[in-house]
């Protein structure tokens, strides 16, 4: 076992392409006597609190050569010539190895060309003839000018994704090794309820929640505890005073559970939290907000099928029109307009020439097809709910009892509805 699985759970294609990188610094010879041209740079993308900066250490502290790190401490001016200093220091230290952390908080614009851009590309260049290798780390490259992400600069690219699955119950697992759970507390629950699990992010959850057990009294960390610190850290739901009319908390209940139910019915196992607090319910867990990342126009529509569930929930139940529902339906109309450009064929075909605008007559009949799409997937909505009542309504309690539920409750409350 070597540094990289030692200290880092999953990534494994990542952890091979570092280990390649790792032998061309340790053996450069073995390659340039092959005609190979040494690669100069690695870039690490990806959201805040992945593993970047951890992978970017261990490689650097197994190259075994000088390292040096920088960060963006000051402003425009002094910035500039600061960086250019310590590429000037790891050029004369050389071989070396650089570790530019945060690459997205060099520029405070969002434009390619700002100075910042323009100076970090002359100094790579400027270090070309030199045995210095380049790792930077960003959270976005969205504003990061191509040409400084091109080979010879930035030879990798790598973007890493959020562990899923067996590997995020792994990483979750790891994490709570020491801590004092109790028996109800299930690792599925808190992957499902933080659908891009970040190791900081998870530490911050777990020890709200342990600081939870010992103020409520209890032995254990209790599921509750760690419900309660999801909610507060993953969802930024506070326990609030405001007190909601009974009538309206059973709509909001049967609104939420609608969601969950839905999700729950055409992809089991998937919703990973479903609470009612704040007086706007929130669904969360792993099929929560994927719409964009489906794999097929099956799972799109399946997204946007449980989007419009709330709505129809509250009708099937109550027989009303659900004014909480304006947001769901506002978002479902934007799903709608993505589908139609990469499923239904919209894109391109009506555009009038000259303008690139498209005309009055595709665009009537762009609206015709989509509301006629809407209104056929909230009457599938409301036939899954229908023909599962009975799940709706022991959700809806649930909701109503203990106001937040898990994938683990949603998993047994459906089990005695069968």
């Amino acid at each position: 076992m070597d540094k990289f699985d030692e200290k880092v759970i999953g990534y494994e294609p990542t952890k091979d392409i570092l280990r390649q990188i790792l032998d061309i610094l340790k053996r450069p010879e073995v390659y340039k006597r092959k005609g190979i041209s040494i690669p100069r740079g690695l870039l690490m993308e990806s959201d805040p609190g992945l593993g970047k900066s951890l992978l970017a250490s261990i490689l650097m502290e197994e190259s075994e050569r000088k390292p040096f790190v920088f960060r963006k401490t000051s402003q425009e001016n002094s910035f500039l010539n600061e960086l250019r200093a310590v590429f000037a220091m790891a050029k004369e230290d050389a071989p070396s190895i650089l570790l530019l952390e945060d690459l997205n908080l060099y520029v405070e614009s969002n434009s390619p060309y700002a100075p910042e851009w323009a100076c970090l590309q002359a100094c790579i260049d400027d270090a070309k003839d030199t045995d210095l290798f380049v790792i930077a780390t960003t959270n976005d490259t969205r504003y990061m000018p191509p040409s400084l992400l091109r080979p010879g600069r930035f030879d990798y690219v790598i973007y890493l994704q959020p562990p899923i699955g067996e590997i995020a119950e792994n990483i979750v697992s790891y994490y709570l090794r020491d801590k004092d759970l109790a028996e109800d507390v299930l690792i599925s629950d808190i992957v499902k309820a933080m659908p891009k699990v970040s190791c900081a992010t998870l530490e911050t959850v777990m020890n709200l929640a342990a600081l939870n057990s010992v103020y409520q009294g209890h032995e254990h960390i209790q599921k509750e505890d760690i419900t309660e610190a999801l909610l507060q850290v993953v969802y930024k739901l506070q326990k609030t005073d405001k007190e909601i009319d009974s009538t309206e908390l059973q709509k909001i209940a049967v609104h939420e559970a609608a969601h969950a139910v839905v999700g729950e019915v055409l992809h089991p196992g998937s919703i990973g939290i479903v609470t009612v607090r704040g007086n706007q319910g929130v669904i969360g867990g792993m099929a929560n907000g994927c719409a964009t990342y489906a794999q097929n126009e099956e799972e799109f529509l399946d997204e946007v099928t449980k989007t419009l569930a709330g709505r129809a929930g509250v009708s099937l139940i109550y027989g009303v029109m659900d004014i909480q529902a304006s947001a769901d339906i506002e978002q479902a109309d934007k799903l709608m307009d993505i589908w139609q450009c990469h499923f239904a064929g919209g894109g391109f075909v009506g555009i009038e020439s000259g303008d690139n605008r498209m005309s009055e007559q595709r665009l009537s009949y762009n609206e015709a097809i989509k509301s006629a799409k809407l209104e056929e997937l909230y009457r599938r909505a409301y036939k899954i709910l229908h023909n599962n009542k009975y799940f709706l309504l022991a959700v809806q309690h649930g909701l109503l009892e203990h106001e937040t539920l898990l994938n683990s409750d949603l998993a047994k409350i459906r089990e005695s509805c069968i």
